[in-house]
């Protein structure tokens, strides 16, 4: 019984850890994911090849205002950003919807930063 215990608490310490090193932007031209522990591991997913914006709860996480919301780019097996374990992912999901509604580069001008919004997994 103590290993069972043992186990479930070290894969939920790990999880938080990994969450506490994953770092999520949204600009007005992608959707990215960084992972930092030793290297970086970056994905990132154009606006403009955006297919689809998914989100999931299950009933765990809806008892405590957590979801995921997967940004999917391509039809079949294309790369993925999955925004895991977030408080309001709908807000989130919406956030990405509207980007993609405004168009990429709406009211910028070629010179400027992209606007950037982070989302942190906690």
């Amino acid at each position: 019984m103590f290993a069972v215990g043992f186990f479930l608490f070290s894969r939920g310490l790990y999880r938080y850890w990994q969450h506490t090193l994953t770092t999520y932007f949204l600009t007005n031209q992608r959707v990215l994911e960084e992972y930092r522990f030793i290297s970086l591991l970056r994905n990132e997913v154009p606006l403009e090849k955006v297919r689809g914006v998914e989100e999931r709860r299950s009933a765990w996480e809806s008892l405590f205002g957590l979801g995921t919301v997967a940004v999917r780019s391509g039809a079949s097996g294309g790369l993925t950003v999955s925004v895991g374990e977030i408080y309001e992912p709908s807000e989130f999901a919406d956030l990405v919807r509207s980007k993609l509604t405004d168009g990429p580069n709406e009211g910028q001008a070629a010179t400027e930063p992209d606007e950037q919004d982070t989302a942190r997994s906690e």
